[in-house]
C-alpha cells in the first residue's frame, strides 16, 4: 500500500509540476544553429542525440582533411562570400591528419551486448539514424569542433554577401552541455519524452532510433534509449537501455569510464556573437 502512494504521489508531482517559465533571450531570433532549438539565454540544444549517420560524416571528414593547418584556418574564416569549389580545393591540399583521424576512429571489431558488433552497427543503413555508442569524451568534444567549423563554413559559403550573412548569428560553438542545462532542458521539454519507444539488451538492437523530425523541430527524449555525456567528464545524465529502475529520473547521474555501448552525447549550440 506504502509503494503504491509513494508511486501516486510521485505521478502527481510529475503531472503538476510546471516547466521554466522562458526568459527572454538576450538576442534577436535568427535561423537556429542546424539540429537545434533554443534551450535558455544564448544556448540551443540538438533536438536528438547525435546519430550513426552524423559521425560517419565526421569521420570521412578528418580521413580527408582537418589537418592543423586547415583547423587554424577556420578561426579567420571570411563571413560571407566563400567558394565552396575553392574551399574543396584548399581542403584537399591540406591533407589529412593521420593521428587525429586514427584517434577519432571507434574500432569496428568491438563486440556490443547485443547481437552484433560496431562494424554492423556504424555502417549498416539500417542503424544510420541510431546514437552512436561507443565514443570517447575526447572524441566527442573534436566532434563538436569540427561542427562548429562545418556551420560556420556553411553560413559563409551559403551568404553571397554581408545582408545575406545577417540571417546567421555571427559566431556560434557547438560543445557538450552542462548538467544544469540538461536538468533545464527536461524541465522545460517534459513533454516531448517518448516512454513508449522502450527496448530491451538481447533484441536485435537495444537502443532506439531517432525520432523522426516535423518542420518544426522538438527537443526529443527517449529514456532507456542511451545516457548521455555532459560536458564534465566522466559525468553522464539520463536513462540508457541498461538501467533497471522502475521509476522515471530522466536527470539520473551516473558515471562512466571510457567509451560504453549504453553512452552517446548530443550537443548544445552557443551564441558567442549575435
Amino acid at each position: 500500500m506504502a509503494v503504491f502512494v509513494l508511486k501516486y504521489l510521485i505521478i502527481m508531482y510529475l503531472s503538476l509540476a510546471s516547466p521554466p517559465k522562458d526568459t527572454k533571450p538576450p538576442f534577436k531570433f535568427k535561423d537556429s544553429p542546424p539540429g537545434t532549438v533554443w534551450l535558455r539565454d544564448s544556448v540551443f540544444i540538438d533536438v536528438n542525440p547525435v546519430k550513426n549517420i552524423d559521425y560517419k560524416e565526421f569521420l570521412s571528414f578528418v580521413q580527408v582533411a582537418y589537418n592543423k593547418e586547415l583547423r587554424d584556418s577556420f578561426k579567420n574564416i571570411p563571413s560571407y562570400g566563400i567558394s565552396m569549389e575553392n574551399f574543396r580545393s584548399y581542403m584537399r591540399l591540406c591533407g589529412a591528419d593521420k593521428d587525429l583521424a586514427a584517434k577519432m576512429k571507434i574500432p569496428y571489431e568491438m563486440t556490443l551486448s547485443w547481437s552484433m558488433n560496431m562494424d554492423e552497427y556504424l555502417n549498416s543503413p539500417t542503424y544510420k539514424n541510431f546514437p552512436v555508442v561507443n565514443v570517447s569524451y575526447n572524441q566527442a568534444i573534436m566532434y563538436c569542433q569540427w561542427r562548429t567549423d562545418m556551420v560556420m563554413l556553411f553560413y559563409s559559403v551559403n551568404s553571397k554577401n554581408e545582408k545575406k550573412r545577417e540571417k546567421y548569428y555571427k559566431r556560434i560553438r557547438y560543445r557538450l552541455p552542462t548538467p544544469s542545462e540538461w536538468q533545464y532542458a527536461m524541465d522545460k521539454f517534459g513533454n516531448n519524452t517518448f516512454t513508449n519507444q522502450v527496448v530491451y539488451a538481447g533484441e536485435k538492437c537495444a537502443t532506439v532510433e531517432a525520432i523522426p523530425q516535423k518542420k518544426n523541430l522538438e527537443f526529443v527524449y527517449v529514456p532507456y534509449n542511451v545516457a548521455e555525456m555532459t560536458s564534465k567528464e566522466k559525468l553522464a545524465v539520463g536513462m540508457s537501455w541498461q538501467d533497471k529502475d522502475t521509476l522515471p529520473n530522466y536527470s539520473k547521474s551516473i558515471e562512466y569510464w571510457g567509451p560504453r555501448d549504453w553512452l552517446g552525447f548530443r550537443c548544445v549550440c552557443e551564441i558567442i556573437e549575435y
